[in-house]
């Protein structure tokens, strides 16, 4: 009986030592890995989103900044509290499956949401950084903001982060995205979050100060709005149906430093439409919609019809084909070529120099012109025609077409075919295969205004606190003068007199209505370019404007009115 007891009371003495002796493993010499073990039982890290940079206008007006939503997201099954909950969102039942119940809780409901959430598995508020636009832009201009893609993923970006996907909310990416921060959680066995702790501070992205005053880009997509009006009216005289919107652009320009005051293309869209969660079907229908209302038409090239007519000037004066005192007659046409090449009027306008030539827009004067050498007079025009700006990128910040400046050794390689004399007739009034953008007419102006000096052109003031400083190149020539008085004369005698001879400050300019190939007469494309100051002793401030209408009709009749609205909002004057 004893030896049994004694036994038992060794079996137990032993089972107690090895317990005993595991206790002493795991506390002593385990401590640090089950410690950690059971550190990362409770204990988990989180992304903190970092809020992308502000896009401010040069006053320091935003433009578009970041704000912390909230998401009420609900995982399926059932939930308590179902009866209050339900009115509290507008809905009469759940859905089927997950789904996000209300996106962007408005900041009332949340308090009463919280309450009704506490301790629900399937119902959680979740925030998130959502980009909003206090004072939205010109949409094609502004550009928007979608969830990261799958490449975009690939390429480190986070699944629920906001990317710039067009203009210059794509452009400035590198400089408006922050660096995500880390936070570690502690939560108990049912999930629930005791505490909390910031590992790692987010890191907003930088603000980014535009060259944009707002004030004069909301009158410069007004202008844009408004000149539909005018579209419609010609093409009631034409016989033609009327437009829906306005296909156009306005860009305005300190022709002194390249700074874009204002740049608005139309049709537009709400940048903001883009941001929503869900993304609603009114931003996919954007996408299908064949007015393009996503495209930024200030940066596309059109054929430039008589605005053109500048870069000719200055080529066959700078290249000796005609001097300041050449006389040409501007008749109602000419024939060329066993062709009939026609002036715009019908009358026969009497004899003219460059600078009647560029007042009145004369066809039949550049015509004569060109016809001294249409072989190597086209080569000579490409290339002065780039020194002024055009066929050429601008500087601008967001994405841009170069367009097209022919020449004989471009046709023979995207055609196949020789250049034709009388193709160089068509391309020196703005005319044929050319390409220019809105952009690159506001450029083209600004270095005539300037005499000589072109500007890169920049839509950014300043990143962050470093300034982005203006910069210029010297273009040669000698005429610039002639041609200043040429478009000074636009407005005092020619094409512009009609809306722009009493304006308060002195300008000049030029009309352009470009053809369109295949389409009927009144729906050319509408164009004008203008400056002013363009008389010394007015203290008022520089400034370049061009508006472009696609299938607008005439120059004088929808581009012309809509700059003179822009110069007025500028200068701060009446228009008369």
């Amino acid at each position: 009986m004893k030896s049994r007891l004694y036994a038992l009371m060794a079996f137990f003495l032993l089972a107690f030592g090895l317990l005993g002796l595991r206790a002493w493993q795991l506390q002593v010499l385990e401590h640090e890995k089950y410690a950690l073990r059971s550190q990362g039982n409770y204990l988990k890290t989180e992304r903190i989103p970092a809020p992308r940079g502000r896009i401010l206008d040069r006053k320091g007006r935003v433009i578009a900044q970041d704000r912390l939503a909230v998401d009420l997201v609900y995982e399926g099954g059932e939930v308590a509290f179902k009866e209050r909950l339900l009115p509290l969102l507008g809905l009469k039942e759940l859905p089927k499956g997950p789904a996000v119940l209300k996106a962007g809780v408005p900041e009332h409901l949340l308090p009463a949401l919280a309450e009704l959430v506490a301790g629900q598995k399937n119902l959680k508020l979740v925030e998130r950084i959502e980009r909003t636009y206090p004072n939205p832009i010109s949409g094609p201009v502004l550009g928007y903001v979608l969830l990261a893609n799958a490449e975009q993923v690939k390429r480190g970006y986070h699944p629920e982060e906001e990317v710039g996907q067009a203009g210059l909310e794509a452009a400035l990416e590198p400089y408006l995205r922050g660096k995500a921060g880390v936070r570690a959680v502690e939560v108990n066995v049912r999930g629930e979050r005791l505490r909390e702790a910031i590992l790692e501070e987010p890191m907003p992205g930088q603000d980014v100060v535009l060259t944009l005053d707002l004030d004069l880009q909301k009158a410069a997509e007004k202008a844009l709005e408004e000149a539909l009006e005018d579209i419609n009216a010609g093409r009631r005289q034409m016989g033609l149906p009327p437009a829906s919107r306005a296909k156009g652009a306005i860009v305005a320009l300190d022709p002194t430093t390249g700074e874009v005051l204002a740049m608005a293309s139309s049709p537009s869209f709400d940048p903001h439409l883009f941001a929503r969660r869900p993304v609603p079907k009114e931003a996919r229908a954007l996408l299908e919609d064949r007015d393009l209302p996503l495209l930024n038409r200030a940066v596309q090239p059109y054929t430039p019809g008589s605005t053109f007519k500048l870069a000719t000037g200055y080529a066959l004066l700078e290249e000796g084909y005609v001097n300041p005192a050449t006389t040409y007659r501007c008749s109602p046409y000419i024939v060329y070529g066993g062709q009939v090449r026609r002036n715009w009027a019908t009358r026969d306008m009497g004899p003219m120099t460059v600078k009647e030539a560029i007042a009145w827009s004369c066809n039949t004067w550049y015509y004569q012109a060109v016809a001294q050498d249409p072989l190597g007079f086209v080569d000579r025009l490409a290339q002065r025609a780039r020194l002024l700006g055009l066929g050429e990128a601008t500087g601008l910040e967001v994405a841009e077409k170069e367009g097209l400046l022919p020449t004989r050794a471009w046709k023979r390689e995207a055609w196949g075919e020789p250049w034709y004399p009388g193709e160089t007739l068509s391309v020196a009034i703005g005319q044929g295969a050319v390409l220019t953008t809105p952009a690159q007419v506001a450029r083209m102006l600004s270095t005539l205004f300037n005499e000589g000096r072109k500007p890169r052109l920049h839509l950014v003031k300043r990143l962050g606190d470093t300034p982005v400083p203006p910069r210029l190149e010297r273009v040669p020539g000698r005429f610039w003068g002639v041609l200043k008085e040429g478009m000074r004369k636009t407005v005092t005698q020619g094409t512009a007199r009609h809306v722009l001879g009493d304006f308060p400050v002195p300008t000049g300019g030029k009309t352009g209505t470009a053809e369109t190939p295949g389409k009927r007469r009144g729906l050319e494309h509408a164009w004008y370019m203008g400056y002013g100051p363009a008389e010394p002793g007015t203290s008022y401030p520089p400034l370049v404007v061009v508006a472009f209408f696609e299938n607008g009709g005439e120059g004088s009749r929808v581009a012309l009115p809509a700059v003179k609205k822009v110069m007025a909002a500028y200068w701060k004057v009446p228009a008369p």
